[in-house]
């Protein structure tokens, strides 16, 4: 009697261990999977910065990554050169979720960081060195604006408005 009763013991143990484990694998989100570093809060995947979407699969960066025609105009003081070029836009390896990198950005052959936020705005802080470019924006089906400031050690600082659409 005492090998069932042991017998009895271990197999309820088994079961209750089992469930317990099945319950912790459970995702607590039901068929959600939250991504990119995304947590589970509430049934509902709460989103580090950068990511958006029910299961924190969108970049806020996503829809902007192309390629682009540029058109600068607006300038004071008047720049010379060129008023349009071709820049990229791509995912910067620092953070997949929001910073870009544009580049030859303003024709130059240089290439910037941007941050992009949750309501598609853009930002370019200021560069350290001898070519500095501070520009805010935003990005709406395909086409990019911004008004941008460029300063260089060897030259005058000017400002700019450039429209980059998608190609």
């Amino acid at each position: 009697m005492k090998n069932y009763s042991r017998l009895a013991f271990l197999f309820i143990c088994l079961c209750l261990g089992i469930t317990l484990i099945t319950a912790s694998c459970t995702n607590k989100c039901g068929s959600i999977t939250c991504q990119n570093g995304g947590t589970c809060n509430n049934n509902k995947c709460v989103c580090p910065t950068g990511y958006s979407g029910n299961a924190c699969q969108t970049g806020w960066d996503d829809a902007a990554i192309g390629t682009y025609n540029c058109k600068r105009s607006n300038c004071v003081p008047a720049v010379s050169g060129a008023d349009t070029w071709v820049s990229a836009v791509t995912r910067s390896s620092t953070n997949s979720g929001f910073t870009v990198n544009i580049t030859n950005f303003n024709g130059s052959n240089s290439t910037v960081a941007g941050v992009f936020d949750s309501l598609n705005r853009l930002t370019i802080a200021p560069t350290t060195g001898s070519y500095g470019v501070d520009a805010r924006g935003s990005y709406s089906s395909g086409v990019i604006s911004l008004v941008y400031t460029v300063s260089s050690s060897s030259g005058p600082q000017y400002t700019c408005s450039m429209t980059m659409t998608k190609r």
